[in-house]
């Protein structure tokens, strides 16, 4: 045990040395409503049982972890999105609303929790690895990334890993009270969700709403290695948004 604990004492105090504030998990919003109305993020394993309530989004786990739930680290993964928007079916481009988790990075030092400095189904999930030295392995100088391309640092803020598409694996369970801040691309769709989620009965006054565009778009990686943070405007739901 106190091995373990030095070791979420190192994690937590590299995590905080570098402005982490945040992990997080982009999912459709049907999957949201799933979410939002049970108790929390759950990892495949534990949503055994319970799939005609969730479109499950990676059918293949290549990164051999379908007892985990994968997360980014400050900022999310657009590769991974634009990747899932290519590839979503007819059915899921009925629903094409997306968004963002954000969620509390006391799960970095959780136990149970892998690192990957690149893509986790790379490899076979052989880049995952728990431990201090794992999560500072998220971020070199340089750094190798998906079809060979090398990536550095830039000015890319010192929260975010080298590579865009560095993972956080987060065993089982994230417990809604920690994953209660949803980002949206725009107003349109925060009110058009939320008054799906009030029409379901969620209680939406237990969550907080941002409204980030370039959360969705490709373009904030070019945007984090150029020095830039997006905007990120807080939203509050209007009456007439029930």
């Amino acid at each position: 045990m106190a091995g373990r604990e030095a070791v979420a004492t190192q994690i937590k105090a590299e995590a905080e040395a570098r402005g982490v504030s945040r992990l997080c998990h982009l999912t459709p919003f049907r999957n949201l409503l799933h979410i939002a109305s049970g108790d929390g993020l759950k990892s495949v394993v534990e949503l055994e049982g319970d799939r005609a309530a969730f479109d499950q989004q990676d059918l293949a786990r290549l990164d051999q972890r379908p007892d985990h739930i994968s997360c980014s680290v400050e900022y999310p993964n657009v590769w991974y999105l634009r990747r899932r928007l290519g590839d979503a079916t007819p059915l899921q481009r009925l629903f094409p609303d997306w968004v963002c988790l954000l969620i509390d990075p006391k799960h970095l030092w959780a136990a149970g929790t892998e690192f990957a400095p690149r893509n986790a189904a790379a490899g076979g999930g052989g880049y995952l690895r728990p431990g201090h030295q794992a999560f500072c392995d998220m971020y070199p100088t340089r750094a190798r990334g998906a079809h060979g391309r090398f990536y550095g640092r830039d000015k890319k803020p010192s929260a975010c890993p080298t590579d865009d598409q560095a993972e956080v694996m987060i065993e089982k369970h994230i417990p809604l009270v920690d994953a209660s801040t949803i980002v949206f691309g725009d107003v349109d769709q925060a009110a058009r969700n939320v008054s799906a989620l009030r029409l379901l009965k969620v209680p939406v006054e237990n969550f907080k709403f941002l409204i980030a565009p370039s959360f969705f778009r490709t373009e904030l990686s070019a945007m984090l290695r150029g020095g830039e943070t997006p905007t990120e405007t807080p939203w509050v739901p209007r009456e007439q948004d029930a």
